[in-house]
C-alpha cells in the first residue's frame, strides 16, 4: 500500500512548537526549570523541539535543562538503549525532582512505552510526555499531543528529514 504523504513544513512545526508550549503553560504540569529536566527522546528528530520548547517555557529568566534520550531505529536491537537509559536516569534522579518527555512524532509509542517503564520502575518522580504528532493507532498515548494522524494512511515526514536507510525495510 503506497501512503500518502503527511509532509510537515518548516511554518507548519514552528507553529505547532509554540501551540505545545501553550499548551503546556496552561496545563497542570508542575514544572518549573530550577526543578524539572526536558529529555529530547529521539534527538535526531526531536531536537527542534525540545531546544525551542525550552526558550519558550522560561521562566524566572531560566530556560530548561535538556538532556538527549538516544533510541533505536526498527532495525536495531533496544537493549544497549535500555541500558543508556538507565545509566542516564539514574544520573538524572538526584538533581531533578520532574521530567517532561518530548518527541516530535509518536508513531507506534514503543520508546515512550519503554522508557515510561524504566522511568516508573526507578523512580516515583513526575513526568509528563508531549509530542507534536501521535498516530492514532500508537500503543502509547501521550499527555499532550498537538495533532493527531493516521499512520496506515500517511507517513509522516517533516522539512528536514532525508532518506534513512534505518527505515528502508521496515513496513
Amino acid at each position: 500500500m503506497n501512503k500518502k504523504l503527511l509532509f510537515v513544513n518548516q511554518a507548519d512545526e514552528l507553529g505547532l512548537i509554540q501551540q505545545l508550549a501553550y499548551t503546556i503553560r496552561m496545563s497542570d504540569f508542575d514544572i518549573h526549570p530550577s526543578k524539572t529536566c526536558f529529555l529530547c527522546v529521539s534527538p535526531d528528530y526531536s531536537a527542534i523541539t525540545s531546544q525551542l520548547l525550552s526558550h519558550l517555557l522560561t521562566e524566572d529568566g531560566e530556560i530548561y535543562h535538556i538532556e538527549s534520550v538516544n533510541v533505536p531505529f526498527p532495525d536495531e536491537d533496544v537493549a544497549n538503549y535500555q541500558e543508556d537509559f538507565k545509566n542516564l536516569f539514574r544520573r538524572l534522579l538526584s538533581r531533578w525532582e520532574n521530567f517532561v518527555l518530548i518527541e516530535s512524532g509518536v508513531i507506534r509509542g514503543g520508546n515512550y512505552s519503554w522508557i515510561c517503564t524504566i522511568m516508573r520502575a526507578m523512580s516515583d518522580k513526575k513526568f509528563y510526555t508531549t509530542t507534536l504528532f501521535e498516530n492514532l493507532h500508537s500503543k502509547f498515548h501521550s499527555d499532550i499531543v498537538c495533532k493527531y494522524y493516521d499512520d496506515n494512511e500517511k507517513d509522516l515526514h517533516f522539512w528536514w528529514e532525508q532518506p534513512n536507510n534505518h527505515w528502508k525495510f521496515y513496513g
